[in-house]
């Protein structure tokens, strides 16, 4: 596998967030961008300013949660540019309400932040195993260390796609190689719908250079800021009664 940076990317939820600052941190003269996004938009605007700093842009608006639209798109894509870095950041956050129960959040949360991810990286995964070459990067969270009490749908999907990429990291080495990325609390629309204190937030444009930094050195789990990865890693370490009572004065999503 080379060390080279990668030219031919596809992001998904580039329409804002990490997945925006991501695109601008990559966008270059030279660089094939292959950008996903709920809203057009938005997607078209990151798209024109991705474009203005060089980079070949395609922008699609696609639900990853189709599987048969995301594989038809990532089969097309790498028959045509050969994709060496596919960051599957598309993701969602929703919370219980009167009007959608705990079993229509878990769902929809799922079919986003799980079974999205899974159609975004498995058809490039199997492509980029035959070439021995590329990189997968997964967009898990700091709340993927542990179920949170606060967020139960959002944290048990990121727990699950935390635990499916360092499985695979491991499965695939030395042929692709493969990253997952736990951010804290990131400036986004996600966040700026909560209403309670959120610890060392940061923008995201530093989030994206933290990122990409991580991935270029092959780091297995990209987690920050430090303080809040420390916190949750520690809280995985004591009593389970104990970080039971801690987590339950977690504030709800």
């Amino acid at each position: 596998m080379t060390d080279k940076m990668p030219n031919s990317l596809l992001i998904t939820g580039a329409s804002s967030g990490i997945g925006e600052a991501l695109a601008l941190h990559y966008a270059a003269k030279g660089v094939f961008l292959a950008l996903s996004g709920r809203n057009a938009e938005r997607l078209h605007s990151v798209a024109e300013a991705c474009r203005s700093q060089g980079a070949e842009v395609e922008e699609r608006g696609i639900d990853v949660a189709d599987e048969a639209a995301m594989m038809q798109w990532v089969e097309d894509l790498d028959d045509r540019k050969a994709l060496d870095l596919v960051i599957a950041n598309a993701g969602i956050g929703l919370s219980t309400s009167k009007e959608r129960s705990l079993h229509e959040t878990t769902k929809q949360t799922f079919d986003v932040n799980v079974t999205g991810v899974f159609n975004t990286i498995h058809p490039a995964l199997e492509r980029m195993k035959e070439r021995k070459q590329g990189q997968i990067a997964i967009m898990a969270s700091i709340a993927g260390f542990r179920g949170m009490p606060g967020a139960a749908s959002y944290s048990a999907s990121k727990v699950a796609v935390k635990s499916y990429g360092d499985a695979l990291r491991g499965a695939y080495w030395g042929r692709v190689k493969i990253n997952v990325i736990c951010p804290g609390f990131v400036e986004s629309r996600m966040t700026e719908k909560n209403r309670f204190p959120m610890p060392f937030l940061m923008t995201s444009e530093k989030a994206a250079k933290i990122i990409a930094k991580g991935l270029a050195r092959n780091k297995g789990v990209i987690a920050f800021p430090f303080p809040t990865a420390f916190a949750m890693r520690f809280l995985t370490l004591l009593p389970q009664a104990l970080s039971d009572a801690i987590l339950r004065q977690s504030p709800k999503k």
